[in-house]
């Protein structure tokens, strides 16, 4: 979304928050989640919102969903501040807030997962 992509989506978990139906994405209801079979209304779902999808493509209400989408701000900064700022209520002792526009995690300086 961050780069301008529209999604869309099953309306399950965290997307039901992020994704916000006409305005940042398309929500294609909750799926059937017995794994041993398709069900066939999630197909027919999945065919119809893109379709959907589709007749939106290249119209001004495309555009400012995709400008929508790109607006949001979906990182953990916002979060991770309230978490620290939760810790620092607890008062203990040698505890500081973290320097305003410091990276609450920096990036590595390495690549350490693959050899």
């Amino acid at each position: 979304m961050r780069y301008g992509v529209v999604p869309i989506c099953s309306s399950t978990g965290g997307l039901v928050d992020t994704v916000k139906e006409g305005v940042t994405g398309f929500h294609m209801g909750s799926f059937n989640v017995e794994c041993e079979t398709v069900d066939p209304a999630d197909v027919t779902a999945v065919a119809s919102n893109v379709k959907r999808a589709l007749k939106q493509y290249n119209t001004p209400v495309f555009s400012e969903m995709v400008q929508n989408c790109m607006a949001q701000d979906l990182s953990w900064k916002g979060p991770a501040k309230k978490w620290e700022e939760v810790l620092l209520g607890l008062g203990v002792e040698g505890s500081q807030p973290s320097i305003e526009g410091e990276e609450i995690a920096p990036l590595a300086k390495e690549n350490v997962a693959t050899p």
